[in-house]
């Protein structure tokens, strides 16, 4: 009698603490997607391995197995939800059809200064048939071997290479005080197109990375008295990006916004800032589409979608897919793109 009465209470314990996960999974959802870039507890999840979520599942998974089968249901339903929402997962099958318009390769990729691989990076280019190309701390001096007849503009960091001609346009820089040197953000050129003139942009928004290390603590993991300089490094980031779009809206004609946003979709700030413009992954990626890995404290692996290659009115999405390693701590994203016959 003893025994029965003691598995009834630890397979009600084990459905109390299955569908608390799924509550909590969900909750974290929620969190992420309502409140990220808005409250700070959830920027850190933002920016954070967000598959730590599923950690849980490997004790409780193999004890609802053994115990309780009922229990089953509520793990399995925050397993789906840490996989596909929480991570990332977008779906997006096949390629549409094309409407007879020029169809643009783009590729964007933060190389990160002299650690990346120029030879794989001009291999990239050469191979993927590439036609405008958006590059991020590009450092000074770099040469590329490019196909014969491509062109280049390069500002502070930042980088446009086409195979077809480019004219210059604008520059957006961006200050933070008490800093007084401002970052650029923005490169600008018209890139002349078979299909006509369009708008290049290659942009690297602020990072987060600055104000999310002082948080972390070896005794505690996050100490919430050094939020400071995170509340005040995302109200940096939130007007870098309303400047940014800003200079962008006052364009003429078909636009390509190209580059290290450092953000991911879920972030408030993206979605308030960029929403009138298409995400090529986001409508034609399939998978989580990571396009950095990054280490925090060396212990955990952090990938994060955090690179976009983003349309205005004009164009229309064909593809997009993230590219080979070029040595950077950030993938490559490769888009085809569709100039709309107007």
């Amino acid at each position: 009698m003893m025994a029965v009465q003691d598995k009834h209470r630890s397979m009600s314990v084990l459905s109390w603490l299955s569908w608390l996960y799924f509550g909590a999974v969900l909750g974290l959802w929620v969190v992420v997607y309502t409140l990220g870039d808005r409250w700070w507890p959830a920027t850190v999840i933002l920016f954070a391995p967000r598959w730590i979520a599923a950690l849980p599942l490997a004790i409780l998974l193999p004890l609802a197995a053994w115990r309780s089968r009922f229990s089953l249901i509520p793990l399995l339903l925050g397993a789906l939800i840490v996989a596909g929402p929480v991570l990332g997962l977008n779906l997006s099958f096949g390629r549409s059809a094309a409407l007879g318009g020029t169809i643009l390769r783009v590729i964007t990729c933060n190389i990160d200064g002299i650690k990346h691989d120029p030879v794989a990076l001009a291999v990239l280019i050469r191979d993927s048939s590439a036609d405008v190309v958006a590059l991020q701390e590009y450092p000074a001096g770099l040469k590329l071997d490019l196909p014969p007849g491509w062109q280049s503009v390069q500002e502070r960091g930042l980088a446009i290479l086409s195979r077809f001609p480019l004219q210059r346009g604008i520059t957006t820089l961006v200050s933070n005080p008490p800093n007084p040197w401002p970052s650029t953000c923005l490169l600008q050129c018209i890139v002349k197109t078979p299909g006509g003139d369009l708008n290049f942009c290659s942009l690297q928004l602020p990072t987060p990375r600055f104000d999310l290390l002082p948080l972390l603590d070896q005794t505690t993991v996050i100490n919430p008295s050094r939020k400071g300089q995170l509340l005040a490094g995302t109200v940096y980031r939130r007007r870098a990006a309303q400047e940014v779009q800003k200079a962008v809206a006052g364009l003429s004609g078909p636009t390509i916004i190209a580059g290290d946003f450092n953000m991911p979709v879920e972030s408030s700030i993206y979605r308030q800032v960029w929403n009138g413009y298409g995400n090529a992954f986001s409508q034609s990626g399939f998978g989580y589409g990571w396009t950095q890995r990054a280490k925090s404290r060396k212990l955990t692996s952090i990938g994060i979608r955090i690179d976009h290659i983003l349309i205005g009115p004009g164009l229309e999405v064909r593809d997009c897919t993230v590219g080979t390693d070029v040595g950077s701590d950030h993938l490559p994203l490769i888009a085809d793109l569709e100039v709309v016959k107007r």
